[in-house]
């Protein structure tokens, strides 16, 4: 199965979310893209429209290429989300599986990233979602989808 996860970039706490979510799918098995560990050849070189449309290209092509879009979410609290936003509109208009873990139940969330989710856990339910997707996509569990966790209902 390809995965690709989705989330901003714009803080440490997120790089070590996506580093741990990484790890354990890749231990599982999983093929992951992230594309926090892309790297463009000469990067610092490009003006900013070329490497801007190469990161792009490659991230629509890994989009497309996926089975299931994971994505990290950080409610409406989070900065640089409208990447994110837009990777889980394309996966959802193509027909990926999507799985959203929210790092802050407290705060409201996005009634459209939170209804494109087939599963929504909050983050630290990582390896739960996983377990019940594999169950899902496996035909061993019964699931009913969407799955959104109690906990994450306040959505604007």
């Amino acid at each position: 199965m390809k995965i690709y996860l989705a989330s901003s970039l714009h803080s440490d706490e997120l790089k070590k979310r996506i580093d741990t979510v990484v790890s354990f799918l890749r231990e599982k098995g999983e093929k992951v893209y992230s594309p926090k560990d892309m790297k463009i050849e000469n990067a610092w070189d490009l003006p900013n429209q070329v490497w801007a449309k190469k990161v792009y290209d490659e991230d629509v092509k890994a989009l497309s290429e996926c089975d299931t879009v994971i994505c990290i979410y950080n409610g409406f609290n989070f900065a640089g989300g409208t990447g994110t936003a837009w990777e889980l509109g394309y996966a959802k208009a193509t027909g990926k599986d999507i799985i959203v873990l929210c790092t802050d139940i407290k705060s409201k969330q996005s009634l459209m990233i939170i209804n494109s989710g087939m599963i929504v856990m909050p983050y630290e339910k990582y390896k739960e979602a996983w377990q019940m997707y594999k169950g899902y996509r496996l035909g061993t569990d019964q699931l009913a989808v969407p799955y959104i966790h109690p906990g994450l209902q306040d959505q604007s």
